[in-house]
């Protein structure tokens, strides 16, 4: 389940949603994330960390035929949806599961 919180302060950080943006559809490792969105490796990465923390980014390590590796990130959910309830704001996400089995870990 999503922190509701965590995943509203995640979605109004501008550096957050550009990595959302740029892996919408797309499997990338933080060093082309971090070129495409022209923010520091450490950026990026702090915020896929709090990303993948909050259920909306997972990871994989792909590794190369030459024996190098890398991990590489990729959108967890097909959607987030928030509620206005009685008990405040919640968010709900349904997970990505059918792109998942088609990533290609290369």
């Amino acid at each position: 389940m999503i922190d509701t919180e965590t995943a509203l302060d995640l979605l109004s950080d501008d550096h957050a949603r550009r990595l959302l943006d740029e892996l919408d559809g797309n499997q990338l490792s933080a060093t082309e994330l971090a070129e495409r969105t022209d923010s520091s490796r450490a950026t990026v990465y702090r915020r896929l960390d709090s990303l993948e923390d909050a259920g909306l980014v997972r990871s994989a390590m792909s590794v190369r035929a030459d024996g190098h590796h890398r991990q590489r990130y990729h959108i967890a959910v097909d959607r987030v949806r928030l509620e206005f309830g009685s008990d405040g704001l919640a968010i709900e996400a349904s997970d990505r599961v059918e792109r998942d089995r088609n990533i290609d870990p290369a």
